[in-house]
């Protein structure tokens, strides 16, 4: 199907307010909407139109890459759009954006192909181990706050290479509003894993960390199964980069030795107020 068949485009709007309860806790009192919520958002898009396109449920299997331009803020009308590049019997290549006024706020590209086989996975406990680094102590290296810190407690981690680190994916957060969806959102775990690489990031700074980092790209990103409710997240980031201006992780998000969750590369961009020498 051509990309100009009117039937290979989708879009709709977004209000972002000041009263959503990302607000609370994604940089409080200077909130951004927070992109793993806006990549959410594009996923469901773009799997809607996939899935009208080829006629059976389609899916999301590879996001290859995300790039943020402009930051969403409470009180913007944000347009999103969908478009079908080509369609295959491989899957479908879509491309979606981002848009404020007129303005691109973010870029996407995915890849989609039908659904994969649910994981099986036991009733998968906590680790018995006592955490290096519990809950508070994770908060009071992270700028985020409650609902949206996403990062439980850390199990290890070694400075300036690589953290594991857990997340609880329960159907509790006040996130899911009235209703949980059927599935954790990949958004959010993705999330979890990048905040468990700033912490790493931030463990590793002398004389203080810096406050304002913010998601600049993702690269890479395999969603290999469906993340279910009432499963431990193992975050496993590694730093593969430090620049001027930001730093670079990769890793996994794995459900007991399941990857659920790859990342090739997530771009965290640094204030320039603290930026490293």
């Amino acid at each position: 199907m051509p990309p100009s068949s009117p039937s290979a485009t989708l879009g709709e709007a977004l209000l972002v307010s000041g009263t959503d309860l990302f607000a609370l806790g994604h940089y409080p009192g200077a909130p951004i909407y927070p992109g793993v919520l806006l990549l959410d958002q594009l996923l469901a898009l773009a799997e809607r139109l996939a899935t009208r396109t080829a006629g059976h449920p389609m899916r999301v299997r590879t996001v290859a890459r995300v790039q943020y331009l402009d930051a969403i803020l409470p009180g913007d009308v944000v347009n999103l759009e969908a478009t079908v590049r080509t369609s295959g019997p491989d899957g479908l290549s879509l491309a979606a954006t981002a848009s404020v006024r007129g303005k691109p706020c973010a870029r996407a590209s995915f890849a989609c192909g039908a659904p994969c086989a649910a994981i099986e996975h036991p009733a998968v406990a906590p680790s018995q181990a006592p955490p290096v680094l519990t809950h508070r102590q994770v908060a009071a290296l992270l700028p985020h706050r409650y609902p949206f810190l996403l990062v439980d407690a850390v199990q290890s981690y070694t400075a300036g290479a690589q953290i594991c680190a857990c997340k609880l994916a329960t159907r509790q957060s006040p996130l899911f509003a009235a209703q949980a969806p059927a599935v954790y959102p990949a958004g959010l775990a993705i999330e979890s894993l990048g905040q468990a690489g700033i912490a790493l990031f931030f463990l590793g700074q002398a004389g203080g960390a810096p406050r304002e980092v913010v998601l600049g790209a993702m690269t890479g990103i395999e969603l290999i199964h469906d993340v279910p409710f009432d499963s431990v997240l193992t975050l496993d980031a590694r730093i593969d980069r430090l620049l001027p201006n930001a730093v670079v992780f990769g890793g996994e998000v794995r459900i007991g030795p399941t990857p659920v969750i790859r990342v090739g590369s997530l771009v965290a961009m640094i204030d320039p107020r603290h930026a490293p020498a």
